[in-house]
């Protein structure tokens, strides 16, 4: 079958309608056919007016009146009109300049059968008369051409003053590959060069590889991204045969290390197709959508990612543009969270079908390493993640961890300088992004420790490496006299990541402790440790920063202490794994007194506890063992509330649920 758009098919299968103003080539041809005698001196003469001098509409309708009179057109439907269009079709394939073309445009503008008609007519001409086409192609490349150099202006100033700003914002644009990738924010309207569009879509039809070739020398993307809706390819009709077409004429736009060439189609395709495989989860309804339309939806998506990639791995430059396409989808990936990407409705689904689609392509592939030198700062860590993601699904090896690893190797002096300030930046869209505890960037940053010989040693050195934030932190920094929050607030989301790389490596390898007495759960028990270590020393010099953010991470190891103790009936539950050995250091009880003396922290453990389906009467066990009186913590819960609601909010659902614990507890003794 047939691969298609998600919106080809919705607009198959709409019910078409009838419009008189509706016409197609055959109505030309009809046209043609219908005149009783071969078109007069006075059709030569208005093709003349319109080459010559040009006017008002009004006058050129006058020309057709007495021409179809002579022709005996009276009856045709529409036939002033079409006659009108031909007329202007046959001027420019007589005179095919840009004088011409500026004539025909003004009558246009002021007509909308000729604005719909006149590339109907230019088709039906040049298959006529070869020299028509010729004409008509090389109209349209001085066309584009002068378009691309701002010679040939619209007649309208608010699209000249749309096209001149959108220029100079993209020319001092820094990341321009960005801009595209975010669907060139700032250009609002696509039809801005919709006058020309007769030109280029005969031209496209009748030259198309000749049409790519003249678009693809602009850096314009504006324009582009234009000229690209007559091809079949954007908004309103956008059609999978047409995309595929163009996608495979298109000239690389990557070098062999990743770096982008700057030619701009290649990238806006892209873009199209991302959006286009996006309409199917936005036609799935968040409500009541049945499992039948979910899973179909599924697989619509999973076929159409399949197309796409499949269409870019022939090209030259696929490798290179895998590599950069899936950063950006990676990096969009990364502001979701796990939930997101399982949901069909949510654009996290295509995303990480595509990069897993890409990851296929790439078996017995030499693939790129690192990010080329003309990406942004962002891009390194965003493409190893996509590496990551590649090996985690066994289609390439994992990429080396030592190169990160130094990366966080900061002195004092290094951290105002160049260093330092790449570190931020390569980190800075990672710490923004992570919403989750430990979070998919950190995950997918920890894969290559994980794969490496001593994950819990280098991550140990990978804290140790950091005592110069930690001092930033807890002291300031010197060299920040005038923004030191900042630079404060920095160091502090570094440590955060830190930290939870460091618990995904903890989550990563847990599955490989089969007894608390093996060397693999020794190991994560030294890195549970070494973790309990870095979360204590965090809590007391960034009590005010990230206050909430280390309070979660508590919590985080607090459940992971309970649920993975050998001989602990959740350690025999699927999914759960003996890893500590009771006197392993800290205790589930050690966090229940540490956190004894804050109602509100106490209160967050045993929520997070109990949404994990803990051994009732073990938990009961704890609490006593740490002397906590559980009617009299929620005793304090509840006036706190009361006293300042906004201070100290509850989840009315999970403080019900301990309370309903707590009556089971007061039952037991």
């Amino acid at each position: 079958m047939t691969m298609q758009w998600p919106s080809e098919r919705e607009a198959a299968n709409r019910q078409s309608f009838t419009n008189a103003s509706f016409k197609t080539e055959q109505d030309f041809r009809q046209l043609l056919d219908a005149c009783t005698e071969v078109l007069p001196a006075t059709f030569d003469q208005a093709v003349d007016w319109v080459v010559q001098q040009g006017g008002e509409v009004t006058e050129l309708e006058q020309q057709m009146t007495v021409i179809c009179n002579q022709v005996d057109l009276q009856d045709f439907p529409d036939s002033k009109n079409l006659l009108m269009t031909w007329t202007c079709a046959t001027a420019l394939a007589q005179s095919p300049s840009m004088q011409t073309w500026e004539k025909v445009k003004k009558l246009k503008y002021d007509s909308g059968q000729l604005e719909q008609w006149l590339a109907l007519a230019m088709m039906v001409l040049a298959e006529r008369n070869p020299d028509a086409r010729k004409a008509y192609i090389d109209l349209a490349k001085e066309a584009f051409c002068a378009l691309d150099s701002f010679k040939l202006v619209s007649l309208s100033n608010r699209n000249n003053q749309e096209r001149t700003g959108a220029w100079a914002y993209w020319n001092e644009c820094g990341n321009k590959l960005d801009e595209i990738w975010w669907g060139l924010r700032n250009w609002r309207d696509i039809m801005n060069y919709g006058e020309e569009f007769p030109l280029f879509h005969v031209m496209s039809e009748l030259a198309p590889d000749e049409f790519v070739h003249v678009v693809v020398q602009s850096a314009n993307p504006y324009l582009v991204h234009s000229v690209l809706l007559v091809t079949g390819v954007g908004a309103f009709s956008s059609r999978f045969i047409q995309w595929e077409k163009i996608t495979a004429a298109a000239p690389s736009a990557f070098e062999a290390d990743g770096t982008w060439n700057g030619s701009v189609l290649t990238p806006l395709l892209l873009v199209e197709a991302h959006d286009q495989l996006l309409q199917t989860g936005r036609n799935i309804p968040h409500i009541d959508a049945s499992e039948t339309d979910v899973e179909r939806a599924k697989q619509e998506i999973y076929s159409g990612v399949e197309a796409v990639v499949s269409t870019l791995a022939p090209r030259q430059d696929a490798l290179p543009l895998f590599a950069r396409w899936s950063t950006w989808l990676m990096r969009q990936l990364l502001r979701h969270s796990e939930k997101d990407i399982k949901d069909v409705r949510s654009a996290a689904f295509v995303d990480d079908a595509l990069i897993e689609a890409i990851g296929r392509k790439l078996k017995d592939q030499s693939v790129i390493q690192v990010s080329p030198s003309d990406a942004p700062a962002w891009e390194a860590w965003c493409y190893r993640c996509v590496l990551a993601s590649h090996a985690n699904s066994g289609f390439i090896d994992p990429p080396a961890s030592s190169d990160f690893l130094a990366e966080w190797t900061i002195s004092p002096d290094e951290w105002a300088v160049e260093k330092g300030q790449r570190l931020r930046e390569r980190a800075s869209l990672t710490v923004i992004m992570s919403k989750e505890m430990p979070g998919m960037a950190a995950h997918s940053l920890a894969y290559s420790i994980v794969r490496s010989g001593s994950p819990t040693e280098a991550w140990i050195g990978m804290w140790n490496a950091t005592h110069t934030l930690r001092e930033i932190v807890e002291f300031g920094d010197a060299d920040a006299s005038d923004d030191e929050y900042h630079s404060r607030s920095e160091a502090g989301k570094l440590l955060l990541l830190v930290f939870r790389i460091g618990l995904a490596i903890l989550d990563q390898r847990v599955a490989q402790c089969l007894s608390s007495d093996s060397h693999e759960a020794r190991s994560q028990a030294k890195l549970f440790e070494a973790l309990a270590s870095a979360l204590r020393e965090m809590r007391e010099i960034d009590d005010t920063l990230n206050r909430d953010e280390w309070l979660a991470a508590v919590r985080h190891l607090a459940i992971r202490r309970f649920i993975w103790e050998a001989q602990a009936p959740e350690s025999q539950k699927q999914g759960r794994y003996p890893v500590f050995r009771p006197e392993d250091t800290p205790t589930f009880s050690g966090y229940l007194k540490a956190a004894k003396s804050d109602a509100i922290e106490l209160l967050a453990v045993l929520q997070s506890v109990l949404m994990n389906d803990p051994d009732t009467s073990r938990l009961q066990n704890e609490l006593h063992a740490a002397s906590i009186n559980l009617s009299d913590v929620l005793g304090t819960v509840r006036r706190l509330n009361q006293y300042d609601p906004r201070r100290y909010p509850i989840d009315e659902i999970q403080l019900q649920r301990i309370e309903g614990f707590n009556g089971i507890q007061a039952l037991s003794h």
